[in-house]
């Protein structure tokens, strides 16, 4: 069904039809015990400052949530990388496997380049843009599908 996917499907015009993309409440993942079960099932992927947790939901609808750590700014910063997390989501959503519940998590800490400096680190996160965050999540998203898979 398209609208538990979080679509809806507008005719403008006769020969045009425009999909209409939400990120509806029922795909948010909001209770700390929700991000606890993901983040304990460790099926996740790394990439600079992104990591992405999956984790099977009995829910049969595709859900996601996002933390970003304090260290990486203010209110002001945190907040929109939120939105970026969120953003990416709804535009590839149609793309990405039913049944399972991701988290986003941005933080300043990467795993395996440690030469950088917490400030260079948030820096970095500060000019993060759009398609930054796309092209990180849909390869994290593809490394996942292929554990998730096998």
């Amino acid at each position: 069904m398209l609208l538990d996917r979080g679509f809806d499907t507008l005719e403008i015009l006769d020969d045009v039809t425009v999909e209409r993309l939400f990120f509806r409440k029922s795909q948010r993942i909001t209770s700390e015990a929700d991000f606890g079960r993901v983040l304990s099932y460790k099926c996740f992927s790394c990439k600079g400052m992104f990591r992405l947790y999956a984790a099977p939901n009995e829910l049969e609808i595709l859900r996601f949530g996002v933390s970003v750590s304090t260290s990486c700014g203010g209110a002001v910063v945190r907040n929109r990388l939120k939105r970026l997390g969120r953003e990416v989501f709804r535009q590839h959503q149609h793309e990405i496997p039913a049944g399972f519940d991701y988290i986003l998590i941005f933080t300043t800490k990467k795993p395996k380049i440690k030469a950088l400096s917490q400030k260079q680190a948030k820096s970095d996160l500060v000019e993060l843009t759009y398609h930054t965050v796309e092209s990180s999540f849909l390869a994290m998203l593809a490394q996942i599908s292929k554990k998730i898979t096998s």
